[in-house]
């Protein structure tokens, strides 16, 4: 399997080619997969860009479709780099990729855009909100799965413990940013509503 730094230079030859071709990018950000670290061999490569004016998404697509036929792309190939490549047009504050945003702000890389400087060791944390569970029986046993139990003498850890995350109140849990999703989707699973609301702190809570 090739190695993540091939792939990431190869979304990065894109993105090159991507912003002498159309005009009002404002950023170009690789996530998922790739810088994750779990891709196979098939996985696409996973942008996300901004624009700053409108109509500019079939640009983008037409731009893709053209980087194919490059001889820069048919080098990528002899190399081994057939990825294809998987765009989205949006902007990242918008309500429409309110998720994704979250995962892009713990493993996405800046390919091209502003440098935004950030203020030393600010934690991401989401807090999650849950309504009382009902019935007991299903209660007890989600308590159980997320905070664990005791059982002849022997301690099971819960999923919080495992993801460092805290109890600090009644049906609320402060969960560091790179295991909400994982938090997440268990409770959709488990059919709870769930509110989630980003908090930074310059405190690492443990």
């Amino acid at each position: 399997m090739l190695p993540k730094d091939n792939l990431i230079s190869y979304a990065m030859d894109f993105a090159s080619y991507l912003i002498s071709k159309v005009e009002n990018i404002d950023k170009i950000i690789i996530h998922g997969s790739v810088v994750r670290e779990d891709y196979d061999e098939e996985s696409d490569i996973d942008l996300f860009i901004e624009v700053l004016g409108k109509n500019t998404e079939g640009k983008i697509k037409n731009a893709l479709e053209n980087y194919y036929k490059t001889n820069r792309y048919k080098e990528w190939e002899l190399k081994g780099v057939k990825n294809p490549i998987s765009i989205i047009v949006g902007r990242l504050d918008s309500k429409e990729w309110k998720d994704l945003k979250r995962a892009i702000l713990n493993t996405g890389i800046l390919l091209y855009g502003k440098y935004k400087a950030k203020a030393e060791k600010i934690y991401h944390y989401t807090l999650l909100s849950f309504e009382n569970i009902k019935p007991d029986k299903k209660r007890i046993s989600i308590f159980r799965k997320l905070f664990g139990f005791t059982r002849a003498g022997r301690k099971y850890l819960g999923l919080t413990e495992k993801m460092n995350a805290l109890r600090i109140g009644k049906g609320v849990l402060l969960v560091p940013i790179e295991y909400t999703q994982k938090l997440k989707n268990y409770f959709q699973k488990e059919k709870i509503p769930l509110r989630l609301y980003d908090f930074w702190s310059d405190e690492k809570f443990s």
